[in-house]
């Protein structure tokens, strides 16, 4: 299938994405029938988009295009409050977090859908054990040579984003010792991590042939790069952090990047090379394994510093962005949230050490989530 024309888009519109855990109490293992919770809800939404994902314990929100985070904020609300009487008739709860912490991959049953049974012929079960949940940010672009200047741009930024969402720290029963887990599980995939390097759009397209060549990818979204453009929406995709435990920190993370986007489509502050990426992985896993104290290394100067310290330094310097686009109190949030040190990641951590279990872990966040 040949790529798409890119889409003209309004520039820093958004979409966002949320996959939610579907659970089934009293146990709350993930439930195998989110179909029947979907087929439910879906005709009742009336802006945006509930549909599957991956297994049949995963529901997906989508928004529409939005203007800016209170557009978002409203139309994930309204889904919410549908998903969750629909969820109470059907005896299943939700929840955020980026993994659940003891389901078994071996029990996860595949979406019926072209797809998702096309890609499990190629990657068997490396497709179970994708039963993660993550949160996407479409940010609109004008063209291509922008979303390929934008999506440099933002990789700069992804310890950041996975720092701010870490919320997967338990996996199979066990502490991972990471505050995001979820990403480990993508490794084993050929199209993990950054996209390769290319430097404008007509790069991009001659990249996309020679991939298309290998008989693994039909479309872009067969490519599951940490951010992606999407020339068919006309946005670049951010994809790598959890699901947070809320509503409220997917706005405020959703915010954030697009002031982010806005900072750098305007002022052009990089000039983006190939050596950008020369210690990307090592500033990632920093990232996920230890969350807001890790640290990332500046691949020009050599200068450490630790991630925590690195996001109050660019909330200060997006702030004036945000509030162009009415995402001022994004940053306020994030900076609160920074400064209190604890990431979602360590809030759970705290839960069990305080004598909670995993089972009441998971009902904790379903009462998170129907409250937030």
């Amino acid at each position: 299938m040949p790529l798409p024309d890119f889409h003209v888009s309004d520039p820093f519109t958004l979409g966002v994405e949320l996959e939610l855990q579907v659970v089934n109490p009293p146990g709350y293992d993930l439930s195998q029938d989110s179909s029947r919770l979907i087929d439910a809800v879906k005709s009742q939404v009336k802006a945006g988009e509930v549909k599957h994902d991956i297994t049949e314990s995963m529901l997906e929100i989508a928004t529409g295009v939005c203007k800016d985070i209170n557009q978002v904020a409203n139309q994930f609300s309204a889904m919410q409050q549908i998903i969750l009487q629909a969820a109470s008739e059907h005896h299943v709860q939700i929840c955020g977090g980026g993994t659940h912490p003891f389901q078994k991959w071996q029990r996860q049953e595949i979406s019926k859908d072209e797809r998702y049974s096309r890609t499990l012929e190629m990657f068997g079960y490396l497709m179970q054990q994708a039963t993660v949940f993550g949160q996407h940010v479409h940010v609109g672009c004008p063209n291509g040579d922008d979303a390929i200047y934008l999506l440099h741009g933002l990789s700069r930024f992804v310890p950041h984003f996975i720092a701010l969402g870490a919320a997967s720290p338990y996996m199979q029963r066990t502490d991972t010792r990471f505050a995001s887990s979820r990403l480990n599980i993508f490794s084993s995939f050929p199209d993990n991590g950054p996209m390769p390097w290319v430097s404008n759009w007509q790069e991009f397209e001659g990249l996309f042939r020679r991939l298309s060549y290998t008989s693994m990818i039909e479309s872009i979204k067969d490519l599951h790069w940490d951010i992606r453009p999407s020339p068919r929406f006309g946005t670049v995709e951010v994809r790598v952090m959890d699901t947070p435990l809320t509503l409220s920190h997917a706005i405020n993370m959703t915010g954030f990047i697009q002031a982010i986007a806005h900072w750098l489509l305007a002022e052009r502050p990089f000039k983006h090379q190939e050596r950008d990426y020369l210690l990307y992985k090592f500033n990632r896993f920093q990232a996920c394994r230890f969350g807001l104290d890790g640290l990332i290394t500046d691949v020009h100067t050599g200068e450490q510093r630790r991630i925590a310290d690195d996001i109050e330094r660019m909330l200060e310097k997006v702030a004036p962005w945000a509030d162009k686009l009415n995402a001022g109190s994004a940053i306020t949030e994030l900076g609160y949230f920074v400064k209190r040190g604890k990431s979602e990641a360590q809030l759970m951590r705290d839960f069990v050490a305080d004598g909670g279990s995993l089972i009441g872990l998971v009902q904790k966040h379903t009462e998170i989530w129907a409250a937030s």
